[in-house]
């Protein structure tokens, strides 16, 4: 058995790179949800300082549940505070595409297959990440607009491809894994991965820092009844 030195050691080797948005007031948000607000509180004699945040559960970095996208009665449903924690942590594959120039435009399985014929091979259980190259656009609102205009996102083949190969979340730089007319309205990537219980993860920063293979933790809220959560999302490489 590893000794929690081993552990320690195994983490304290490596580099660390923070894949989280910071949150603060103007940052973009998907344009139906709601708006983060941070202001101060203040209490007669209470000499402590504090801060009230008004968010949304799917503000900046963070994580849908199943209950985000599969309704009442369906046994797939699953709030974020039901969920193992194993599905937050694990091997994670960066793939890096684009940059588009067109709008609202597709990943496609074929181009996921042919990543990883010159990259790495997809392992069940895997966290697959994907670079759209999208982030550059991240700023605050009005210039952060840009941010959610038209972006790219997962075809339904390239979503059925990854819940086959059983991967237990997929993560994109973008407000959304679905490009940004919802493809055509259809919203494929939220209703093939949610229902077969892989989480997805949005707004996720600093994708070009990693490599193709790294160790990634984001770790939820437990919030009761929640649909999603925001995540303080790390990604662990060699040093």
């Amino acid at each position: 058995m590893a000794s929690v030195q081993t552990l320690v050691d195994a983490l304290e080797g490596a580099r660390m790179i923070d894949l989280t948005r910071r949150l603060e007031p103007g940052i973009p948000s998907y344009p139906t949800h709601p708006k983060y607000f941070q202001m101060p509180w203040r209490s007669m004699g209470d000499p402590a300082e504090m801060n009230q945040l008004v968010l949304g559960e799917h503000t900046g970095t963070h994580v849908d549940a199943p209950s985000h996208f599969v309704r009442e009665g369906d046994p797939a449903r699953r709030h974020i505070d039901e969920l193992s924690l194993h599905g937050f942590f694990g091997r994670a594959v960066t793939m890096t595409f684009g940059p588009f120039a067109g709008r609202n435009e597709f990943v496609r399985g074929a181009d996921i297959e042919a990543w990883e014929r010159d990259n790495v091979a997809l392992r069940r259980g895997d966290i697959v990440l994907v670079n759209f190259q999208w982030a550059g656009r991240w700023t605050q609102v009005p210039e952060g607009f840009r941010f959610l205009e038209d972006w790219p996102g997962l075809s339904r083949d390239a979503s059925e491809l990854l819940r086959d190969r059983g991967v237990k979340a997929v993560g994109t730089d973008c407000v959304s894994l679905d490009p940004g007319d919802g493809g055509g309205g259809e919203l494929a990537a939220h209703y093939t991965l949610l229902p077969a219980g892989i989480l997805i993860m949005e707004n996720v920063a600093h994708l070009d820092q990693l490599p193709p293979e790294s160790f990634v933790m984001a770790l939820p809220l437990p919030i009761a009844n929640g649909t999603g959560s925001p995540v303080r999302a790390v990604a662990f490489v060699p040093a």
